[in-house]
């Protein structure tokens, strides 16, 4: 079952972090968590992560706060003052021990230790993304983090949900796994406004090795309409959960995080279009 957990700290002193790359944190933040309860559990998460590739059974979201900490890249967060980070969990294993590893602290932001004040969950089985997920005549992708992919940009509908068709089959029941087909009909979805795109780059440290991402924010809007309306349910399910298993490349490093809105008959959806991602703000 996909759930999202929400971890919020409150820093011990004044805490700085490069926002772009901030997804590492929260990744580290979530090995820790989890071996505080179990070095075994978090040692599967690893190796499943290694083993799996894109079908990964996690993602993350940038470490966040609020808007007045931040300056152009950076947040500068004083002394108990909040920061929140989120885990995307695709296999029910890992949810109770992460929550209890965070309840347990012993956790730190570049060296800082933070406290967990709360925690938030919010679940979604397999089934019911299928069930509850319309059968849509469009659908608009908010790319919020960078979205990392290869090829010409915007891409096909069925390369877009590349990661999140494999990581469902990886991760759901085997009775609940998707076919091919649903995937490949999607080859009928044509772009439609709105869709706006822009280059983004991101600049991460490995050890004394400075790694460029390049990737895409922006809006991307498909025309879903004359799809088979079994398989399109089906779509509908897999699109929903992109918002769990993110999109592209990285996803367990904060990228790829989206937000996913059906267009459905007789309703208008306001446009994001050409505002900044807010992202990395409350």
């Amino acid at each position: 079952m996909p759930a999202m957990i929400t971890a919020y700290m409150i820093s011990t002193s004044n805490l700085i972090y490069e926002l772009p790359s901030s997804g590492r944190i929260v990744q580290s933040l979530l090995f820790r968590a989890l071996s505080n309860e179990s070095r075994d559990l978090a040692k599967k998460l690893h190796d499943l992560s290694m083993r799996l590739e894109l079908g990964t059974p996690y993602s993350v979201t940038r470490l966040t706060t609020a808007r007045e900490f931040v300056k152009g890249k950076y947040a500068s967060v004083p002394k108990s003052e909040e920061v929140r980070a989120t885990f995307k969990l695709l296999r029910d294993e890992f949810v109770e021990p992460l929550v209890d590893g965070l309840a347990k602290g012993n956790l730190q932001i570049n060296g800082v230790p933070v406290e967990v004040c709360e925690i938030k969950i919010g679940r979604k089985d397999y089934e019911r993304l299928l069930i509850e997920s319309p059968v849509a005549r469009g659908v608009t992708f908010r790319l919020i983090t960078n979205t990392i992919m290869s090829g010409d940009f915007p891409p096909p509908l069925p390369d877009l949900l590349e990661r999140p068709f494999i990581a469902w089959n990886s991760n759901a029941p085997k009775e609940l796994h998707l076919p091919i087909v649903a995937l490949r009909s999607l080859y009928k979805a044509t772009s439609k406004d709105p869709t706006w795109v822009k280059e983004a780059v991101v600049e991460m440290w490995f050890g004394t090795e400075r790694v460029v991402r390049e990737g895409w924010l922006g809006e991307l809007s498909y025309n879903l309409r004359g799809l088979d309306a079994f398989l399109g349910k089906m779509a509908s399910g897999l699109m929903r959960f992109a918002e769990f298993s993110g999109i592209g490349r990285r996803t367990t490093m904060g990228f790829g995080v989206v937000s996913v809105k059906f267009h459905r008959k007789g309703k208008r959806r306001k446009s994001y279009a050409h505002k900044e991602s807010d992202a990395n703000v409350s």
